[in-house]
C-alpha cells in the first residue's frame, strides 16, 4: 500500500480523528474530575483528576522543551544569517567536530556542532545526508567500486547536473588534498525547479572506491557556508 493510495489516506484520516477524539475525551474527563474533586473532596475524584492530569502535565513539559529548543535553533540561525550579511565567518569554523561513520562503507566524516547539523534519512543516492537549519545540506555518495580517476567521476557528475538543472554553470575544477589523497572540487551555480542553488562538489576515485561529497545551499548564503563545507569535506577519511 503506497502513501498516495486512497486506503492509506483514509487510514491516516481515521487515525487522526481517533487520536483527537481520545485527547478530547481525556480532556473532558479531566475537567469533570477536577470539578468533582474540588466540590466533593472525595478521594476517588481526586485520584481520577490527578491521574488524568498527568498526560497534560507531560505534554506541557514537552511543549516547553520544544519551545526552548526551537528558540535556540532560531537564535543560532539568525546569528548565522546576520554574520553572513556582515561578511563575518561562520561560528561553525571553530566549533568542535564530531565524527560520523559511513553506512555502505566504513569511512568517517566529522561535523561541527552536531546539535545543529542533523543527520537526515538519506535519499536513495546518498549514504549519509546532513542538514543545517533546512538551509545548508551535505550528502555523501560512497561506492565500493573503483572507477579509475577523480576526473572521470568529475565528468560524470557534471553531466548529471546538466541533465537535472534548467540552467547551470561550473567553475574550473581544482585539485584538493583530503586524507592525504588527491581529490577534485568545483562549484555549480544552478537553477533547479525555479530555485537558485549553489553546490560545492568533491570527488574521488581509485581502484577500490568512488566517493562524491555534495554540499549545497541557497545562492545568497553559499559564500558564507562554503568554508564550512570545506572544513567538513576535509575531515573525510577513506576506509582503512
Amino acid at each position: 500500500m503506497t502513501q498516495s493510495s486512497p486506503a492509506y489516506q483514509a487510514g491516516v484520516i481515521a487515525g487522526i480523528i481517533i487520536f483527537f477524539s481520545l485527547v478530547l475525551g481525556l480532556m473532558v474527563f479531566f475537567v469533570v474530575s477536577l470539578v468533582k474533586a474540588t466540590t466533593t473532596r472525595r478521594p476517588g475524584w481526586i485520584v481520577a483528576a490527578s491521574l488524568s492530569g498527568v498526560p497534560f502535565a507531560l505534554f506541557l513539559v514537552f511543549m516547553v522543551f520544544a519551545f526552548v529548543a526551537g528558540f535556540k535553533r532560531g537564535l543560532n540561525r539568525s546569528s548565522e544569517i546576520s554574520a553572513a550579511r556582515r561578511g563575518e565567518p561562520s561560528q561553525l569554523l571553530t566549533a568542535d567536530m564530531t565524527p560520523i561513520s559511513g553506512n555502505a562503507l566504513p569511512y568517517q566524516i566529522s561535523l561541527p556542532s552536531i546539535d545543529e547539523w542533523q543527520k537526515k534519512t538519506s535519499l536513495r543516492q546518498y549514504d549519509n545526508l546532513f542538514v543545517y537549519h533546512d538551509s545548508a545540506y551535505l550528502g555523501i555518495i560512497a561506492e565500493g567500486v573503483g572507477l579509475g580517476t577523480p576526473q572521470h567521476i568529475c565528468d560524470i557528475s557534471q553531466k548529471h547536473f546538466k541533465e537535472k538543472a534548467a540552467e547551470c554553470t561550473f567553475t574550473d575544477v581544482q585539485p584538493i588534498d583530503i586524507d592525504s589523497h588527491s581529490w577534485l572540487t568545483y562549484d555549480v551555480d544552478a537553477t533547479i525547479s525555479y530555485a537558485h542553488i549553489k553546490y560545492r562538489v568533491y570527488v574521488y576515485a581509485d581502484a577500490n572506491y568512488t566517493i562524491q561529497i555534495l554540499a549545497w545551499s541557497g545562492g545568497a548564503l553559499f559564500d558564507h557556508n562554503a568554508p564550512v563545507f570545506d572544513r567538513i569535506a576535509k575531515s573525510f577519511k577513506l576506509p582503512q
